[in-house]
């Protein structure tokens, strides 16, 4: 899985799509989002540890909150 900061996807976004694998998102270094592309192969047990580890971010860092990345 590639890992790209906030900053890039922003200006990569079509770019890092068309690559067809997922995306770790990250912001200072810590993991925001994992975007995974509609026709890419989803292995549900790595979705689910992708969602563990995002919720376990946010726990550690009480400055934002997940929703301030929506």
């Amino acid at each position: 899985m590639r890992s790209v900061g906030i900053f890039e996807v922003k200006t990569k976004l079509s770019e890092l799509l068309r690559l067809g694998e997922p995306i770790e998102v990250t912001s200072h270094r810590k993991r925001v989002a994992v975007i995974y592309p509609n026709h890419a192969p989803l292995d549900q047990e790595q979705v689910k540890q992708d969602i563990k580890a995002l919720n376990e971010a946010d726990k550690q860092d009480d400055t934002t909150s997940m929703g301030d990345y929506l």
